[in-house]
């Protein structure tokens, strides 16, 4: 029995996108606006995280207002540490919801690092709306004048890390959609279908 001149392997027997004698593939490289665009939404989802103790505070002072604006219309005293029990349950309802919109933030963080196309297209969906709203807000504190612009400092807080928080993932969205991102992010989906490796 004769030797085949060619021991293999055959290309069969090659992992997709491999060819033999050549080295082992790089890992895929990625550019700066990428990186950017991933810090940019981190930094989106952890700003928020800081006003939640202000959050809290603001949100008890509200519930204890209403309340007590309930009992005088209603002309009746409220059960003893009623209004406490009721302040009780803003604290968690408020970190639950951060925690899980800075949980959704770092998912869509990550799938843009790692090149995701539909990430970047439900990103790019979100910031859309995000422009939509803080358009909307800026027409509104204009038209409503020196009252809505009191509102505005006196919310100080929340108007600020709010708008932080907005550029940041508005700037994520543009920042993916530059050459070197989309270059990027038609490699890196060329390479988990395994044309390149």
């Amino acid at each position: 029995m004769t030797q085949s001149p060619h021991p293999g392997p055959w290309p069969s027997q090659l992992p997709t996108g491999s060819f033999p004698g050549l080295p082992a593939p790089r890992p895929l490289e990625r550019p700066a606006t990428v990186n950017a665009a991933f810090w940019c939404l981190v930094a989106s989802a952890v700003l928020p995280l800081f006003l939640v103790p202000y959050q809290i505070d603001v949100a008890k002072r509200v519930v204890g207002a209403e309340l007590l604006q309930l009992s005088v219309q209603q002309r009746t005293s409220l059960p003893p540490g009623f209004a406490e029990q009721m302040q009780g349950f803003v604290e968690p309802w408020i970190w639950t919801g951060s925690l899980i919109g800075a949980a959704i933030l770092l998912l869509i963080a990550l799938g843009v690092r790692s090149g995701r196309n539909w990430v970047r297209i439900v990103h790019t969906v979100f910031a859309a709306f995000g422009v939509i709203g803080a358009l909307l807000t800026i027409v509104s504190v204009v038209a409503l004048g020196p009252t809505a612009v009191g509102m505005v400092f006196q919310s100080a807080p929340t108007y600020f890390v709010s708008a932080a928080t907005s550029t940041a993932f508005i700037v994520a969205a543009v920042l993916e959609w530059l050459p070197s991102s989309s270059f990027y992010f038609a490699t890196a989906a060329a390479a988990r279908k395994g044309y390149i490796r």
